[in-house]
């Protein structure tokens, strides 16, 4: 079961300011109180995060983690996420937040991860569902680390991952049965191109289960994903240094049924 930690900051900071309006004497501010409560309840809104820490070694952290939501008419405070009493982000660990957002910032478009930690994080995939709302996904589909030192290499302080849409893709990828061609160690991800343009997956992990073995098909389901229609071709690039050779990887969408199969006759 995922934890519930419950963020206020923006809350708070609206509160502080009624709190001073009403120790005013004057009855006109003692309405304005009154409406600026209802106005803080009305837009607050509560925001359920689920993250998931990639699998490679050194991937978790034990610094501090924020996140703000970015919206069409804005952005929230960075709320931390802490479950207090817990290693939050260890590698392939995925873990569940509530974060409760005062201010209105419309539609949710992106999420932007942050730390003052040098302690490294790498971040796979997160899953926001606001209240009333569907659940919007977001790809590290750079496989970018999170930290304060810049010299980690490819790290950022700040990390933002946007939505790229509302298509749900369905990979298959067969492993050669070649002597060396599995590995345990590799971490692709996959760039999709069609006719409508480009989308990227994170990486593709089947979690509890040991992906890309001899002569085995793996299948991945990635949600959230742009419609980029008739597919044209297929990139994988990864991040471990091990070798993997494929045979073929198929690709199709809930609106495109027609199957993209490209070989791997190199």
């Amino acid at each position: 079961s995922s934890g519930i930690n419950a963020e206020y900051g923006d809350l708070r900071l609206v509160l502080r300011s009624l709190l001073a309006t009403k120790q005013s004497s004057d009855p006109e501010m003692k309405t304005l109180f009154l409406l600026l409560i209802l106005a803080a309840i009305t837009q607050a809104k509560l925001y359920n995060i689920r993250v998931q820490t990639e699998t490679k070694p050194d991937s978790g952290t034990n610094g501090k983690i924020y996140v703000t939501f970015v919206g069409k008419k804005g952005e929230s405070s960075g709320h931390r996420l802490d479950r207090g009493w817990y290693d939050d982000f260890e590698p392939n660990l995925l873990t569940g937040y509530s974060v409760n957002v005062a201010a209105n910032i419309g539609d949710l478009k992106c999420i932007r991860f942050s730390t003052p930690n040098n302690d490294a994080w790498l971040p796979r995939y997160a899953v926001v569902t606001p209240s009333g709302d569907r659940e919007h996904y977001f790809y590290n589909t750079e496989g970018t680390w999170v930290s304060a030192q810049h010299s980690d290499g490819n790290a950022v302080p700040e990390l933002e991952m946007c939505e790229q849409g509302t298509e749900t893709y369905y990979i298959t990828i067969r492993t050669s049965t070649e002597a060396y061609a599995w590995s345990d160690a590799i971490w692709p991800r996959l760039t999709i191109t069609g006719a409508k343009g480009k989308t990227k997956t994170g990486v593709l992990n089947n979690k509890g289960h040991n992906d890309f073995r001899k002569g085995q098909d793996d299948t991945f389901t990635i949600p959230g994903m742009k419609f980029v229609g008739k597919v044209k071709c297929v990139e994988v690039d990864v991040m471990g240094s091990d070798k993997w050779k494929f045979d073929y990887i198929e690709v199709h969408c809930d609106r495109y049924r027609s199957t993209y199969t490209r070989m791997n006759d190199d």
